[in-house]
């Protein structure tokens, strides 16, 4: 995923409160964390690692990353051959991983970064999503979500190797969003499987990768957000440079709605899918 904004300074993003800086296992205590200074910076610059959340604002938009990797090593029955098409399973609560955010990131959220204090636009970022036509939904993120933030968020998520975009949709007790599956940037794309739960789905790529080893692979890709002041454009683009789909959002700072997505398709594949609602 990019992120590009035009020379204008109030379109630029810039890191907000982030969390101290920790091992890679470990989660920084909810408090403000000071920024580094540039000699730190410097002087540690590629060694350890940074906290794996984050905050990117302008005057417009937050862009949000949120760790649901943490806690998400339990035993997964839905890998299971028998159980991998059971929808009962996908849609659970149980018998998979809970990718519960861990408590002092939501401390975090709700105190350093406060999302309900302004009425900016919400992008997340995360590794599981809430939801899937194609595969399990994780949602106790989402119910976590809920009780921090209090209107649609735009939620950006891999896990699935495969893109699919979703229009506005709420697990139970989860948060509205609009989801963005983009997992299939760097993995052997998912396909073949046709979606069989409704949660709104909008589009998806289902396109071949043509290769000499009779593999049946998807077509890698990403999106990139272009913000222009109240404005979002993104672009969905796959590993060739062909344009899949495109969407332009806008957002109202005086109640925070989302106007979008505007979708539209530019690859005229017919395994490029769209649906019409």
């Amino acid at each position: 995923m990019g992120f590009r904004a035009p020379a204008s300074p109030a379109s630029a993003l810039s890191p907000a409160a982030t969390a101290a800086r920790t091992p890679a296992r470990s989660i920084a205590a909810p408090t403000e964390a000071p920024t580094p200074t540039s000699q730190q910076q410097a002087a540690s610059w590629g060694s350890g690692q940074w906290a794996s959340f984050f905050c990117l604002e302008n005057e417009h938009w937050r862009v949000i990353g949120l760790d649901t990797g943490y806690n998400s090593t339990a035993f997964d029955w839905g890998k299971m051959p028998f159980f991998q098409r059971s929808k009962i399973i996908r849609k659970s609560l149980h018998f998979k991983p809970k990718c519960l955010i861990p408590q002092p990131m939501l401390d975090w959220l709700q105190n350093t970064v406060k999302p309900d204090a302004d009425k900016r636009g919400l992008i997340l970022l995360s590794h599981h999503g809430a939801h899937s036509s194609f595969s399990d939904w994780y949602r106790f993120p989402a119910m976590q979500l809920a009780k921090i933030i209090h209107r649609p968020v735009l939620w950006f998520w891999g896990h699935e190797h495969k893109v699919a975009i979703y229009g506005k949709f709420a697990v139970p007790e989860g948060i509205e969003c609009y989801g963005r599956c983009v997992g299939h940037s760097g993995m052997p794309v998912e396909r073949g499987w046709e979606p069989d739960i409704d949660c709104n789905l909008l589009a998806w790529d289902n396109r071949l990768y043509k290769n000499d080893e009779n593999i049946s692979a998807g077509i890698n890709g990403h999106a990139n957000l272009r913000f222009d002041g109240a404005t979002l454009h993104v672009d969905y683009v796959d590993l060739t440079g062909q344009l899949l789909f495109t969407e332009d959002w806008r957002v109202d700072l005086n109640s925070g709605s989302l106007t979008g997505p505007n979708l539209k398709q530019i690859n005229p594949d017919p395994a490029v899918h769209m649906v019409q609602r």
